[in-house]
């Protein structure tokens, strides 16, 4: 055996395990080396898995959220009504359950005018009488409300040409809900609560907008009352209405906050202490009815009553100048003319003086005042009738009078007077519209008429309604004896140009004397569209029997105002107007 031949075998063979084990050694460290890799790759798209995984979670997350708000939004969008909005002459919106709604409107009148006769009025004139923004409408089905400001400023009319107390017109909210069903009405009975038209004679409480003549009759003016602060009920039929309420003080008076510490009642000695405190608060108790027994499309009977209770309290006719100055606003039913030739005095004896007594005593001479008015129109065709009689008694407090006259007011007149007035007019409408078909016993304020149906407007190249009229009107505020023109010279002569104490035995037998006038009036009526009211009134005076009374007492001292006595004028009167509203 060869020894070292194997040797030799053996140490090559050592020589190759060294080697392969070396070799494999160093594949094993490649190995390692790219198992590190390998892992560190799949770490990474672990973590980016796992990211990936997140993110989709959270897309999945934000997809369910906003389809959860846009189910939710469809949802609510199906549940909400759709609105009707429509612009009919001002922007009206109506919920489709009709359970609410609104309508802004408004109206623009500018009138002007001249006189052949100003006699302490204006030759000629021109000027905007009311530029009105309102808002009315329905809340909660049952609920109606309406606000009216008035931007013009002031109202012709006023005593010295004052403005009425603020642009506050319609003010008010109301309930109609059918627990106040009653078993003969068409729809349930209805609470108003605010600023608005008192429920007496159909021409005062009719809107402006559709009046035919641009003024109201003198009687209408002198006697029925204003828009005033109350609460009423009423309710009405298919051809029948009825209301009623209590209402004081009125944005329209005069001066609604007489000077505190005004006493309300005469003969209070100067250390009697505590008293009561006047103030210009009144109350008036009003109500009207009306019934049409023919009420068609084409055809028109309707009747009417009115009546109000007046009791004065504390007022005199510095605040409450409407009623105890009877007829003091009157303007020959042309206002922007300004010519007042009516007018009492005032009737509840105003402020005055006594010695040893309290300083500013109210005379307090009138203890309540009752007014009542019948009316009746009636339409056929193109042609309608309509007529107003409204007279007012004034009851008063003898030993007042006396106290006041003792003070050296100017205080005529006994302890009852009663004044009235009436109007007639005809109406015919050339282009054939009728009257009828615009009769409305829904209305809040009352039967009452509202825009005619024009058969041919401008817009749809027609020319429009066109209507004629003719009305007669007479006021009679003279009450009592000895009221003649004579008197009254003399006592113009003895109380303030020479002072003579005659003068209050003259006054202690005179009447009351407010004046008289009686007025013919033709006029123009031209709706060229719905919104759009053009007049041209013509009055010319027959006859104005004018008082020598304190119209301006309380500014001057002196009647500056009314002026002289007028007896024998005939003016002619022309006043116009253009009108917009919506």
């Amino acid at each position: 055996m060869n020894l070292p031949g194997w040797k030799h075998v053996a140490a090559s063979g050592l020589v190759a395990v060294l080697s392969t084990t070396a070799t494999h050694a160093a594949s094993s460290d490649a190995i390692e080396a790219r198992l590190r890799v390998l892992e560190a790759e799949i770490a990474k798209l672990r973590r980016e898995a796992r990211q990936a995984k997140e993110d989709a979670q959270q897309a999945t997350q934000s997809a369910q959220r906003s389809a959860a708000k846009a189910e939710a939004a469809q949802t609510a969008t199906s549940l909400m009504p759709p609105v009707f909005v429509a612009f009919r002459n001002g922007l009206f919106v109506e919920s489709a359950d009709k359970a609410y709604n609104f309508k802004i409107g408004g109206r623009m009148q500018f009138d002007g005018g001249g006189a052949t006769q100003p006699l302490n009025g204006w030759s000629n004139q021109a000027g905007v009488r009311q530029v009105r923004l309102e808002v009315e409408g329905k809340a909660a089905k049952y609920w109606f409300y309406k606000l009216q400001y008035d931007f013009a400023g002031s109202q012709y009319g006023t005593p010295f040409n004052a403005p009425v107390q603020g642009g506050i017109r319609d003010f008010y909210l109301g309930l109609q809900h059918p627990m106040l069903a009653l078993p003969f009405t068409k729809e349930p009975a209805f609470i108003h609560i605010g600023s608005y038209f008192e429920p007496f004679s159909l021409e005062f409480t009719a809107s402006s907008r559709f009046r035919d003549f641009i003024e109201r009759a003198m009687a209408v003016e002198a006697i029925a009352p204003s828009r005033h602060l109350g609460a009423a009920i009423g309710a009405y039929g298919d051809n029948w209405t009825a209301k009623g309420g209590i209402f004081t003080t009125s944005f329209e008076d005069l001066n609604t906050n007489p000077v505190v510490g005004t006493p309300p009642l005469i003969g209070i000695p100067a250390k009697a202490g505590w008293f009561p405190t006047g103030g210009g608060q009144y109350f008036e108790l009003t109500g009207r009815a009306t019934y049409a027994p023919i009420m068609t499309e084409h055809d028109l009977l309707h009747v009417g009553v009115s009546g109000r209770y007046h009791q004065p309290n504390s007022a005199t006719g510095l605040s409450d100048d409407r009623v105890l100055r009877v007829g003091n606003r009157i303007r020959s039913e042309a206002y922007i003319l300004n010519q007042g030739l009516l007018g009492t005095p005032d009737l509840s004896c105003g402020a005055v003086a006594l010695p040893g007594w309290t300083s500013a005593a109210a005379a307090h001479c009138v203890n309540n005042v009752q007014s009542f008015g019948v009316e009746l129109s009636a339409a056929h065709g193109p042609f309608s009738l309509q007529a107003e009689y409204l007279g007012q008694q004034v009851n008063r407090n003898t030993t007042n009078i006396m106290l006041a006259r003792l003070a050296g007011a100017f205080a005529p007149g006994g302890a009852s007077h009663y004044f009235s007035g009436f109007y007639l007019y005809g109406q015919w409408y050339l282009t054939g519209e009728e009257r009828a078909a615009a009769y409305d016993v829904t209305n809040k304020l009352g039967a009452n008429f509202n825009q005619i149906t024009i058969k041919h407007p401008m817009s749809a190249g027609g020319f429009g309604a066109v209507g004629v009229a003719a009305r007669y009107s007479a006021l009679n505020l003279n009450s009592g004896p000895y009221s003649g023109s004579s008197l009254y010279n003399l006592l113009a002569y003895t109380t303030l140009i020479a002072p003579n104490p005659a003068a209050a035995s003259y006054i202690a037998n005179a009447g009351v004397v407010g004046g008289r006038q009686q007025n013919v009036t033709l006029g123009l009526n031209w709706y060229p569209d719905n919104g759009f009211h053009f007049q041209f009134n013509w009055v010319h005076v027959l006859q104005a029997s004018a008082p020598f009374n304190d119209y301006a007492l309380y500014a001057t001292g002196v009647p500056a105002r009314q002026g002289p006595y007028f007896n024998g004028a005939h003016p002619d009167l022309f006043e116009a107007r253009a009108q917009v509203y919506w």
